[in-house]
C-alpha cells in the first residue's frame, strides 16, 4: 500500500490537528426538541466502548443498503414501479441514518473522543449520502434516465459545498432555524413514505393550477427556489472573512465540473444518459464528495484551499470528447465507455483520498479510527 500513500496534509501543518476543536450550533426546533432528545435516548443503549466513527459508518450503511437494493430491483431504470416494501424500508433506514448522524457526535463528546478525522468523515459521508440517496430519490420521483435526475442531485450539493466553505472561513458551522441537516433530511424520508403510500404515479400527475407542471417538476422548482433564498445569508457570513470574488474563485472548480457534466449530457451525440445515468451521477457525486472532504481537511489543518483538484482532467477529457462529437458527428471516444471510466476513476480517487486522510491523521494523532482511544478517556 505504500505506493498508494499520499500526504494531503503538509508536515508543517500536522500540529494544527492537535489544537482543532469543532465549533457549531443548530437552531432548528425540529432538531432541538425532537431529533436531539431522541438521539439522547438512544445514546443510553450505546456502550462506552463503541467508537463514534463506528456509528458514522453504521449511518452510511443505512443508505448503502437501500441503494444496492434499488440497483438490483430497478437496474439502471430511474423510473417505473418500485415495490412498496422498498420505499418504506428506504424511508425507515433514512431516519435511522439521521439518528446515527446525531449519535456519533454525542458519543464523541460523551467518551471525549472527538477528533478532526471524525469531523472529516462525518462531512464526507454526508456528501456521499446526498449522492447515494439522490439516485434512489430520483427513481422514486420518476425523473427517469434524463438530465433531470442529475440536476436533482446537483441542487442539494450546491448549498452543501458552499456551507463547507462557510465552516472553512468562519471556523464554525451554525445552522439556521430551518436547515437541510434537520428539516431537509426528514423531508427526504417523507418523500419515500409518500411515494409508498400514494404510489409512484403520483409524481407524474400534472398540476393544472401551475402551468400543467408535473408534481415532481414542481417539487424540483421548490428545491431550487429554497437554495436561491438561503444561500445569500451564507455568502454574507463568509464575506466577513474574505471577499466574494475570492470565494467565487474557490468555488469555480465545483461549478466547472457540474457544468461540464450537464453540457456533455445535453450535447451528447448518442443520448448516452439513456443507458448511463447512474454513471453520470457517480462521476459528479464522488468528485463532489472528495471536494467537500478537501475543504474539511484544509479547515482542520489550517491549510490554503487548492484552486483545482487533479480530477479536473477527467472533466477536460469529457468536455473535449463532447466537442469532438459536435464537430465530427460522432465522439472520438465512445461516450458510454468514457462516462463509465470516469465514474470508476472518480470512485477510486475518492477512496484513495479517504484512505490517506485516515492514515495520515491517525498516525499524526496516534489514534485508532474505529476504536475508543483510552488516552482520551
Amino acid at each position: 500500500m505504500k505506493y498508494l500513500n499520499y500526504d494531503f496534509i503538509a508536515s508543517t501543518h500536522l500540529h494544527y490537528l492537535k489544537s482543532y476543536r469543532y465549533k457549531g450550533t443548530d437552531q432548528s426546533l425540529l432538531y432541538n426538541y425532537i431529533l436531539s432528545p431522541f438521539a439522547e435516548l438512544w445514546l443510553r443503549f450505546v456502550p462506552m466502548n463503541v467508537a463514534p466513527n463506528v456509528l458514522t459508518l453504521m449511518g452510511l450503511a443505512c443508505i448503502i443498503l437501500p441503494h444496492i437494493l434499488y440497483f438490483f430491483v430497478m437496474g439502471d431504470n430511474f423510473a417505473g414501479l418500485i415495490p412498496n416494501w422498498l420505499l418504506w424500508l428506504t424511508a425507515l433506514l433514512h431516519m435511522l441514518y439521521m439518528n446515527f448522524d446525531n449519535l456519533d457526535g454525542k458519543q464523541a463528546r460523551r467518551t471525549k473522543n472527538s477528533s478532526p478525522l471524525g469531523m472529516i468523515l462525518d462531512h464526507n459521508f454526508d456528501s456521499m449520502i446526498i449522492l447515494l440517496q439522490g439516485t434512489s430519490m430520483t427513481t422514486a420521483m420518476q425523473f427517469g434516465n434524463t438530465i433531470f435526475s442529475v440536476i436533482l442531485y446537483i441542487i442539494p450539493s450546491v448549498p452543501f459545498y458552499i456551507i463547507a466553505h462557510e465552516e472553512y472561513y468562519t471556523h464554525e458551522m451554525n445552522l439556521p432555524i430551518i436547515n437541510a441537516a434537520a428539516e431537509g433530511t426528514v423531508s427526504v424520508a417523507v418523500i419515500f413514505a409518500a411515494t409508498a403510500y400514494y404510489g409512484c404515479d403520483m409524481w407524474v400527475q400534472k398540476l393544472p393550477w401551475f402551468f400543467n407542471y408535473q408534481i415532481n417538476q414542481f417539487v424540483m422548482l421548490i428545491f431550487i427556489i429554497s437554495v436561491i433564498i438561503t444561500m445569500p445569508a451564507v455568502f454574507l457570513k463568509i464575506k466577513k472573512f474574505t471577499s466574494i470574488t475570492s470565494l467565487l474563485k474557490q468555488l469555480r472548480y465545483f461549478f466547472i465540473f457540474n457544468i461540464v457534466i450537464l453540457y456533455s449530457i445535453i450535447f451528447s451525440q448518442s443520448n448516452v444518459i439513456q443507458n448511463h445515468v447512474r454513471a453520470y451521477m457517480y462521476t459528479v457525486g464522488f468528485t463532489m464528495s472528495k471536494a467537500v472532504g478537501v475543504v474539511a481537511l484544509n479547515h482542520v489543518s489550517n491549510q490554503k484551499l487548492p484552486e483545482y483538484q487533479n480530477s479536473i482532467y477527467i472533466y477536460v477529457v469529457i468536455f473535449l470528447n463532447t466537442i469532438s462529437g459536435q464537430i465530427l458527428g460522432q465522439s472520438i471516444i465512445n461516450e458510454g465507455f468514457l462516462i463509465q471510466f470516469a465514474a470508476t476513476a472518480s470512485f477510486l480517487i475518492h477512496i484513495h483520498f479517504l484512505y490517506n486522510v485516515a492514515r495520515q491523521i491517525s498516525e499524526a494523532l496516534n489514534i485508532k479510527i474505529f476504536q475508543i482511544n483510552s488516552i482520551n478517556k
